[in-house]
């Protein structure tokens, strides 16, 4: 019973994290791409402000029920592997955003709250841009993996 409680918390948090960089990395990159550099400035900043403050409750909510369902189903079963390597995913994605994404979004945010132009908003969205598939590669992969441990319990 508390694995799978585990589990549904875990592809319920997951699945947060999961939805928004997907839209990013399908619907957000493009449009940025086609937007105006202060337009970029103005709505990324805010964005990340905002998305900064709220998202990590659920990409750690959604690590800690990954491992905890790892742990709290029985170790060496297909389900306890599948989790293994979902952590293995959302690790992969919280990588990519600490080392990337993070910096961008704080110089977007500090700009914009200091009433700061930026000259290089294009470069520093297409660097943010350069991971956002990856992300949500990882965390579709990740998504796949806790969807299939709770096929197989």
């Amino acid at each position: 019973m508390l694995a799978n409680v585990l589990l549904m918390l875990a592809i319920l948090s997951v699945g947060v994290v999961y939805g928004t960089d997907v839209f990013f990395a399908v619907v957000g990159r493009p449009a940025l791409a086609a937007s105006e550099e202060q337009a970029i400035a103005n709505l990324m900043a805010h964005l990340h402000q905002v998305a900064d403050a709220r998202m990590p409750i659920f990409g750690a909510l959604g690590m800690i029920a990954t491992a905890a369902f790892a742990v709290a189903t029985t170790v060496g079963t297909p389900s306890s592997w599948l989790a293994v390597m979902a952590l293995a995913g959302l690790l992969v994605q919280l990588g990519l955003y600490l080392r990337v994404a993070k910096p961008v979004n704080q110089v977007m945010k500090a700009a914009v709250q200091q009433g700061n132009s930026l000259e290089n908003v294009r470069a520093l969205q297409n660097r943010w841009d350069s991971v956002i598939v990856g992300r949500a590669m990882a965390l579709t992969w990740a998504m796949g993996c806790l969807l299939i441990a709770g096929a197989l319990r």
